[in-house]
């Protein structure tokens, strides 16, 4: 127990079998239940992990049958953790790439009742010089788009994927329908402000030791962008306009004019509309930021 909390970590794992291993072996000891879920692996990762629950009765083994992808390996660390009554599920990823010794700055906004969820940030000092210049790109690019979809304007590290929550709080999300992919640190962070999550960044360190990354960041950014705009459209509708408030209408509105807009600047060649429609959602953008 870490300050009187169950916690347990979700360790998803895809071809893992170079990294499991230093992964779990650092895991601290305050640590309840660990959850490592093979999301269908090919190599060693589970043979490896097997042979470490012999050692350490924490350790549990969900194995998928078919890949889904890290969303969904993910969510069945959660559910699990949940089942098991753990107060508070943290994710470290089965590459060995999250520093266990931030663990604690994860989990005392929680257990101080500061947050519902931690994220961790690579953008503080200097921790963003470690990871890889496509990374620091691509996390750059879809900041912005984030912040806007999601309604977090404080969180700036939206694909960091080394986070803890309370159970109170996985509760609030329907967590069968999260998006199974990449794109499921973004679904969290749009679940969780329409389910009222109080949310804070944590300076954390990513250790990228050399390894590859398994995602095509171009094709990822592009396919996370589409799926951020109907994410923000979902938002705003469960959020705002069914509750009749007009900050829903107001996005709505600014949106539909830059719709509207972009048709006339190619093909009237007049941006008047389209700046209108800038203007609107930008200024809803800050009306919604002021809010507390």
């Amino acid at each position: 127990m870490y300050r009187g909390k169950k916690i347990g970590v979700a360790v998803p794992a895809y071809n893992e079998e170079k990294y499991i291993a230093k992964t779990l072996e650092e895991i601290p000891e305050y640590v309840d239940k660990i959850y490592v879920v093979d999301d269908c692996s090919k190599d060693r990762t589970a043979e490896i992990v097997k042979e470490y629950m012999k050692k350490d009765g924490r350790i549990e083994l969900i194995r998928h049958e078919k890949n889904l992808g890290v969303g969904g390996a993910i969510t069945s660390g959660w559910k699990k953790g949940l089942q098991d009554g753990m107060d508070i599920m943290v994710v470290m990823s089965g590459d060995n790439q999250m520093d266990p010794s931030f663990l604690p700055a994860l989990l005392d906004p929680i257990v101080d009742g500061k947050a519902d969820f931690s994220k961790g940030t690579r953008f503080h000092g200097d921790y963003w010089k470690d990871m890889p210049k496509i990374r620091v790109f691509g996390s750059m690019m879809l900041n912005v788009l984030n912040k806007i979809a999601s309604g977090y304007w404080n969180v700036n590290d939206p694909q960091n994927g080394f986070v803890a929550i309370s159970s109170k709080a996985l509760k609030k999300i329907e967590l069968d329908k999260l998006y199974k992919g990449y794109a499921f640190e973004n679904d969290v962070l749009i679940r969780a402000n329409v389910a009222g999550l109080r949310i804070v960044n944590v300076p954390v360190r990513i250790r990228y030791h050399g390894s590859t990354s398994k995602l095509k960041i171009p094709k990822f950014a592009l396919k996370t962008s589409f799926f951020l705009l109907k994410g923000f459209l979902w938002r705003i509708w469960k959020k705002y306009i069914i509750r009749g408030n007009p900050i829903g209408f107001a996005y709505l509105f600014g949106f539909l004019l830059i719709l509207v807009g972009l048709f006339y600047l190619i093909y009237k060649q007049n941006s008047l509309i389209l700046l209108l429609g800038g203007i609107l959602f930008s200024a809803t953008c800050l009306w919604e930021r002021g809010l507390k």
